[in-house]
């Protein structure tokens, strides 16, 4: 009890303490374990504080524009077998991404996401070079159902919709006083209705949260998305992850410029229909 008494008000330090050291511990071997990771270049957003020295080692500067430059960027799960992509994104644009099934949107918006994290935390990046500033961001991959709470799967599509609405109008300042701007990373705008009324919603989404000081890459299987880049060309951009359709499906995984053409879910599912009746 003198023990407990004596040592109890520092158990909340100690922990504290327990934690960072583990952290560290799980860094240090994450960096061992991945040589092939690169060190991320941080920049202000400002080409007059860019000129400051050590403006790299200094992750805490706040940034007026979005700036991410990547060249040859993978997801680290994917090891030797990742296709590598180039990709930039810039200040208050948009791009939407479309492709078939399996194609590789999904992944690809995990890679920009999970290694710009891995930057803003300390730690190598997995790309030859990225360049980043410091920016807020918010994504939606994976939402699910809640049966035990009556949360239907369109349901948690609104609700996390609304998260995104709330977190874009509160304003986060920068070291510098400027206001942080914001990159929404979206794997398909409304899941779990109809695809009329998906397709207006999304388009209804991206019109309203295009007037935020917010950028933003979208993955969708509406084709007809796309012609947002037609209305407005300066902001809206189209990116696809093309595949080709033969005897077999072949994905190439990598990202260019356009719409994507060729969808492979009745091309698939004729196979395995055709390998039934065989």
């Amino acid at each position: 009890l003198k023990w407990k008494n004596t040592y109890m008000v520092k158990m909340e330090e100690w922990m504290h303490i327990i934690s960072e050291m583990d952290a560290m511990v799980s860094m240090a071997d994450f960096r061992y374990n991945h040589p092939e990771a690169e060190e991320a270049e941080f920049v202000s957003g400002s080409p007059e504080a860019d000129t400051e020295s050590d403006v790299s080692e200094n992750a805490g500067i706040g940034s007026p524009e979005i700036v991410f430059e990547g060249k040859n960027l993978y997801h680290p799960f994917l090891g030797a077998k990742a296709v590598k992509n180039d990709f930039c994104i810039d200040d208050s644009n948009y791009y939407i991404v479309t492709g078939a099934n399996m194609a590789g949107k999904s992944t690809f918006l995990r890679s920009l996401g999970i290694n710009y994290i891995l930057a803003m935390v300390g730690m190598p990046v997995f790309a030859d070079t990225l360049r980043i500033s410091r920016f807020r961001l918010f994504s939606s991959m994976r939402t699910s159902d809640d049966l035990s709470r009556g949360i239907s799967y369109f349901n948690a599509e609104l609700l996390r919709l609304k998260q995104l609405i709330a977190f874009c109008g509160h304003n986060v300042v920068g070291h510098d006083g400027q206001p942080l701007p914001t990159l929404i990373i979206l794997d398909e705008i409304l899941k779990g209705t109809n695809s009329a009324d998906k397709l207006n919603g999304s388009r209804m989404f991206l019109e309203a949260i295009s007037h935020k000081d917010v950028a933003g890459i979208i993955a969708t299987h509406d084709l007809k998305l796309s012609e947002m880049a037609d209305r407005e060309p300066s902001r809206f951009h189209n990116y696809c992850f093309e595949i080709e359709l033969g005897e077999r499906v072949t994905y190439s995984y990598k990202v260019t410029p356009g719409v994507a053409k060729n969808q492979n879910a009745t091309y698939l599912l004729r196979q395995i229909l055709e390998s039934g009746q065989a």
